[in-house]
């Protein structure tokens, strides 16, 4: 069974051989909740890509001493995965969110498509912000992630193509596309394994994988057409539709295997 892992920022101040205290971001969970205690091992990541690992070596309501026996960093993967998600009612753009992060998303973009039926109102939108934030959070302890999705700042509608125009890949799932995101990523893949053999390598592999999920009234033809103008492709994920909310991860889940991440 794998180890419990909490976050806290402080985990980047860790030293193999040293005793490293925790507040209450640590103990109120692995204490109160947890009801671990001295003896036990345990897992603190800072989000950034640090990892800690070590013995309690004392336990008080708010606070608790660990003895670090381990500390690693995780770099980032590259090429990055994206996923652009269309906020969703019912909170099913929360359902994606968390799913593509257990399955290894890099970063997520909030979009305010043009049909979406869910919105961040300019009052509610920091509140909103940091709901979906919780989420990655969350999502990223429960897959013992040492470096957390990084959230995008809200676009809007046909704005996303400015958002993305510098991005390496992007594929745009879409129900009336005609080449699978399999054949796709398929076909950069062996790209990208042509340039890995050549001088060009740095320039020809993709730095960002971007995949595009629309809301549940499906992407308008003018956000379609904006990013088909900036090199985006529009993709077929497989014979069913499926909904906003597990798009995205089915979609990650060929990007990763494509990569041999999986």
């Amino acid at each position: 069974m794998s180890l419990p892992v909490f976050f806290s920022p402080r985990a980047a101040e860790a030293v193999a051989g040293r005793v490293l205290t925790f507040g209450e971001d640590v103990a109120g969970h692995a204490i109160r909740v947890r009801r671990l205690g001295p003896g036990d091992e345990l897992g603190v990541v800072d989000g950034s890509g640090t990892r800690v690992r070590g013995t309690v070596s004392s336990a008080a309501a708010n606070e608790v001493g660990l003895a670090v026996t381990e500390v690693t960093h995780t770099e980032v993967d590259q090429p990055r995965l994206v996923l652009v998600q269309a906020l969703a009612k019912g909170d099913r753009d929360l359902q994606a969110i968390e799913a593509a992060t257990e399955i290894g998303v890099d970063e997520v973009v909030p979009w305010a498509a043009e049909r979406s039926i869910a919105d961040w109102p300019a009052k509610k939108r920091d509140k909103l912000a940091a709901k979906w934030d919780n989420v990655l959070r969350a999502a990223s302890l429960q897959a013992r992630r040492s470096r957390f999705p990084l959230r995008h700042d809200l676009v809007r509608g046909t704005g996303l193509a400015a958002t993305l125009a510098e991005s390496d890949t992007v594929y745009v799932l879409h129900e009336a596309a005609e080449r699978k995101l399999s054949q796709a990523l398929a076909a950069s893949a062996a790209v990208a394994s042509a340039a890995a053999d050549s001088a060009t390598a740095n320039s020809s592999a993709p730095g960002r994988i971007v995949l595009v999920v629309g809301p549940e009234g499906g992407i308008s033809d003018a956000e379609l057409d904006a990013l088909t103008a900036i090199g985006a492709e529009a993709v077929l994920l497989g014979p069913t539709v499926l909904r906003s909310s597990s798009a995205g991860a089915a979609g990650l889940v060929m990007a990763q295997n494509s990569l041999g991440r999986w």
